[in-house]
């Protein structure tokens, strides 16, 4: 499977499109740390109604971005997991540290 993601953004919003795997988020972290700096407000979000696949790398990026975000004083708050991400946070245990909204 080919891995390809692209990044969108609006004022507060990030929205990710297409398939979230090890080569796509190596590419993708820096990007939303980069874009969760320099963002002026204090409440975020990850909308991931685009994706189209995402192993646990996916997971691993969205914890790094949360991550980034607390240490910026921002909140962020994920949007529209697909089922199958939903799934695997919750055999990992992490359903609890992944705020939705």
């Amino acid at each position: 499977m080919a891995e390809q993601a692209q990044i969108a953004t609006t004022a507060d919003t990030l929205a990710l499109t297409g398939v979230l795997g090890f080569v796509s988020v190596v590419e993708l972290e820096p990007l939303g740390v980069k874009w969760l700096r320099e963002q002026a407000a204090a409440a975020c979000a990850v909308d991931l109604a685009a994706v189209t696949y995402s192993s646990s790398a996916g997971l691993v990026l969205l914890l790094a971005w949360l991550r980034a975000a607390a240490q910026f004083g921002k909140t962020l708050h994920i949007k529209n997991m697909p089922a199958d991400m939903a799934a695997l946070a919750t055999v990992g245990g992490l359903v609890d540290l992944l705020p939705r909204g």
